[in-house]
């Protein structure tokens, strides 16, 4: 059977043009036709001549104002142990217990051997001066008496055997926290330095240098802010106590200052120390309100229904705004800020 040529050639035209790619949409021209222009949100502040706080920032260590090193002064085996680590007391707790056998025993002793003194010296005075009456008796006299019976010695033993036994009962200096507690009990009290450390942390202070160029800046009294390394939301105000007059081989100088603590800070944490100084009349700005245009600072002014930007002269600045000098003569002015 023999093809028609005309079918054949009209088959073909119609697979040409069906194999035809389409045009191409310009999707970049299309998505910037359908786009529209969205406002740009923003707020004015009325800006009016007001306090700018100048600010210094150090970092330091927190310390306890007060602390008292509790030591064991009489060996023996601890039999008592009253406080752990971090345990608050006050003044005058017991503490601890040492076992008081052997020094309970030796302050009998004592008191005994004093009697027999007391005995010795009224003899001695009755066989070489023919009376038991001081009164009448001269200085070197009474003393040679209290030397032959060994009164003297007897009262320096009971003071010894008074103190001894005493300090077999410890009792907290001072109200605080218990630190640095490493005792354990039915142990040895000469196998450890010392008992404990009593921390009065409610008054604590802080230590930090200042560079010596900003020693001007600081004074006794000055309010002073502390903020904790591990809680950075958390200020505490305090003031500034001691300054020492000495500028030391890095160009620092040390101050400290003190505040209330409330169980915020323990001793020996790290703090950062914010000292704000009040400048006041001058135009404080936001951080955020200023932009760089053509390498110079700038603030937005609105004027009616406009945006204009005036060019400022940043004096000095803080963690959150500017002190600017005005190149305009306006008592206030309003600047833009976005939202």
């Amino acid at each position: 059977m023999k093809a028609n040529p005309k079918i054949f050639l009209i088959l073909i035209t119609v697979l040409l043009f069906s194999c035809k790619p389409k045009k191409t949409d310009n999707l970049e021209e299309m998505a910037r036709r359908s786009s529209r222009p969205e406002a740009v949100l923003v707020k004015t502040v009325m800006l009016e001549p007001s306090t700018f706080y100048h600010e210094l920032i150090s970092n330091g260590k927190a310390y306890s104002s007060q602390k008292a090193v509790v030591p064991f002064k009489v060996n023996g085996i601890i039999k008592e142990l009253l406080v752990q680590n971090g345990q608050k007391v006050k003044a005058g707790e017991l503490l601890a217990v040492i076992e008081d056998f052997d020094y309970k025993t030796k302050l009998i002793q004592a008191k005994q051997g004093l009697e027999k003194a007391e005995i010795n010296f009224k003899d001695d005075l009755l066989s070489n001066f023919t009376t038991m009456d001081t009164t009448n008796l001269s200085a070197p006299k009474i003393k040679i008496s209290r030397i032959r019976s060994g009164l003297n010695d007897a009262i320096t033993a009971l003071t010894i055997a008074e103190y001894n036994y005493n300090n077999t009962r410890i009792y907290a200096p001072l109200n605080g926290v218990v630190a640095n507690l490493e005792a354990k009990q039915w142990n040895p009290s000469q196998n450890y330095k010392d008992l404990c450390t009593i921390i009065f942390d409610e008054v604590m202070e802080v230590e930090f240098p200042v560079i010596e160029s900003e020693y001007s800046f600081i004074n006794k009294g000055m309010p002073v802010g502390i903020v904790p390394f591990i809680n950075d939301s958390t200020l505490i105000s305090g003031k500034i106590t001691q300054i020492n007059p000495q500028v030391d081989e890095n160009g620092m100088v040390l101050v400290k200052a003190e505040f209330r603590n409330s169980g915020r800070l323990i001793d020996g944490m790290n703090v950062k120390v914010v000292i704000r100084k009040p400048v006041p009349d001058c135009l404080v700005v936001p951080k955020e309100a200023l932009v760089i245009r053509q390498g110079k600072d700038v603030i937005f002014v609105r004027q009616d229904s406009l945006a204009i930007w005036k060019y400022v002269t940043v004096e000095s600045e803080n963690s959150t705004s500017l002190s600017c000098r005005r190149q305009m003569q306006c008592p206030c002015i309003t600047y833009l800020k976005s939202v």
